[in-house]
This record gives C-alpha cells, sequence and structure tokens, in this order.
C-alpha cells in the first residue's frame, strides 16, 4: 500500500511543476481579466472597519478582488456560523465572513507555491519530506480556523477575568444612586481597554443611539457568545420583564461571578502537579536514573563486581 502511494506520489511530483504553472496562468489570466472588468475595487468605505490582523493587510487587494465571487460558494448557513465565530474573536468588524473564506483559500495557494517552490530547488529529499511538503498545503487552508480558535480562546479568557470587575463597578454606581445607563457609563470609563471595554462600550453607543436596551443586549450576546454574558444579558432582561431591582440581580451575578473565578483557579491549582508530572518524568527522572546509574557502577567497579567486557567498555 504504501509502494503503491510512492508510485502515485512520485509521477504527481513528476507533473508538479506543469500543473502548478497552468494553475498560476489561470490564476493570473482570471485575476487580470477580473482588473480590467473592474477599473476599481467594489465601494466599500473602510471607516466603519476595525484595525485588521496583520494577514489580513498583507492579502487585501487579493481578498477584495476574489471574495465578492467565492460569497456564491458558501452556505448561508456556514455563513452565519462563520460570523458568529468572527463575532466571538472580535472581528466581526475587521473581517467578513466571505472574506475569511476568501483567506482560506489565499494561504492554502501561498503554501502550495512554497512546497513546490521548496521541491524544484531541493529535489533530493526524501519521501517522507515530500509528503510533508503535501500536506503543507492542507495546514495552509486550516491556518486561518486555527488563527481563528486561538482568537476565541484568547478572548474568553480575557473576558472571564474582567467581567466581574465591571460587574462590581455597576453595583456600586447603581448603590450610590447613579441610574443604570449612566452607571454603565461610569463602569466602562473605569475599565481597562479589552474586550469587555470594547463590546459593553458597543452596547452603551447602541442604546444612546435610540435601540432598545433589549436589542442591544440581544446584540451583546449574539456578538460574544459567551456563556457568563449571556447569563448577565437574561438575568437583566428578566428584571426589565418582573419589574424586579436591577441592583439586586447585578449583585447576585457579580457574586456568582467571582464563586466562579475562584473556584476556576481553584481547580487549575489542582491541576498543575499532574501536568507537572508529564514534563518531569520524560525531563527530569531520566537525568536522576542515569546519575544513579553512574554512580552504581563506579561502586561495582571499586568492588570488582563488574563483569570485564564492561570494564573493558568503561575503559575505551
Amino acid at each position: 500500500m504504501f509502494d503503491e502511494f510512492q508510485q502515485w506520489f512520485a509521477g504527481l511530483a513528476a507533473h508538479l511543476p506543469a500543473l502548478t504553472a497552468g494553475l498560476a496562468v489561470a490564476i493570473g489570466t482570471f485575476s487580470l481579466a477580473k482588473l480590467i472588468i473592474r477599473t476599481k475595487p467594489p465601494a466599500d468605505s473602510m471607516q466603519w472597519r476595525d484595525t485588521p490582523p496583520l494577514i489580513f493587510k498583507i492579502f487585501r487587494p487579493l481578498l477584495r478582488l476574489f471574495a465578492t465571487d467565492l460569497r456564491s460558494l458558501m452556505t448561508d448557513r456556514y455563513y452565519t456560523s462563520l460570523h458568529k465565530k468572527l463575532s466571538a474573536a472580535g472581528q466581526s468588524y475587521a473581517i467578513l465572513p466571505h472574506e475569511f473564506f476568501t483567506l482560506k483559500f489565499i494561504c492554502m495557494l501561498v503554501c502550495c507555491g512554497i512546497s513546490i517552490a521548496v521541491y524544484i530547488f531541493v529535489p533530493d529529499l526524501g519521501t517522507e519530506s515530500n509528503m510533508l511538503l503535501f500536506l503543507l498545503v492542507f495546514a495552509g487552508f486550516a491556518y486561518p480556523d486555527i488563527w481563528l480558535s486561538d482568537k476565541v480562546g484568547t478572548r474568553r479568557r480575557a473576558v472571564a477575568k474582567e467581567f466581574p470587575f465591571l460587574l462590581d463597578l455597576l453595583v456600586l454606581s447603581m448603590r450610590a444612586g447613579l441610574n443604570y445607563s449612566t452607571s454603565m457609563a461610569q463602569a466602562i470609563a473605569s475599565l481597562p481597554k479589552g474586550p469587555v471595554h470594547e463590546e459593553f462600550a458597543k452596547l452603551l453607543r447602541e442604546i444612546r443611539a435610540g435601540m432598545t436596551r433589549r436589542e442591544a443586549l440581544t446584540n451583546l450576546a449574539e456578538r460574544m457568545n459567551i456563556d457568563s454574558v449571556n447569563n448577565f444579558v437574561a438575568a437583566i432582561k428578566q428584571a426589565d420583564e418582573t419589574g424586579g431591582e436591577i441592583v439586586d440581580v447585578l449583585t447576585a451575578q457579580a457574586e456568582q461571578k467571582r464563586v466562579e473565578r475562584f473556584n476556576t483557579a481553584e481547580e487549575m491549582a489542582n491541576k498543575a502537579p499532574i501536568k507537572m508530572l508529564i514534563p518531569m518524568m520524560a525531563f527530569l527522572f531520566p537525568i536522576i536514573f542515569l546519575l544513579l546509574t553512574f554512580v552504581i557502577i563506579v561502586k561495582l567497579a571499586e568492588i570488582d563486581m563488574l563483569p570485564v567486557s564492561m570494564l573493558r567498555l568503561l575503559a575505551t
């Protein structure tokens, strides 16, 4: 089976330069035709956008050129799912879903070009290295998804750390006699720059622009898509519907989040010794065993209990 795959891969590698040249000519021709038809990119004011990541800035001309065409390949379900992920990562105002989808193909083509260049200029690579070059193409297609997942995880950890402080500030401001909107503005102004500050500042802007508080909270929950924020939004909506005191709801929410944070910290502290055991077994224990073995061999050599063959090996 492996020999058949190796023969197939060798045949593919033999025709790879011709296939690459044809693909490059096709992409170049298509790009030139689009540039001729479109004397300028589609009208898209960039004033509403946040600062995009570096990789988006590098490939922005290609993204603006092909994103509209690749939008037809995306289903509505995948488009909505991708939009939620971008919102959870805080990139919904920096990258559109069809632009992110186009970025996946561009990264794949870039990795394909790198693989071909390495194969052409270093022809003496083994079969395993050629397979790694082949897998690099798929890695390029998956890289934007990996980056987005890492961005979502980082943002959620930051929210889990900062959100209880926002609730404490809201409770203190409202107990001092301020109303909900003024307390929110005061709390946001006191928070450091971060995802909680950004998202709740958007919430406050939407309310001031005329949107109802219920709609603005719903948008906040959809943008962040985090359990703690969803629970906060549900509690505020319930207080509005039942006529309950928002201060009491926020106090209960702040206490709950604080307890959850301490429980999470305690859980991570309990897991730390177990996680440390693996690197200790991999790096520390072998060194200790080597030292003990050396001492034992030396002691055995002193009392003439080692075999002659081992003594000759040690002497050399």
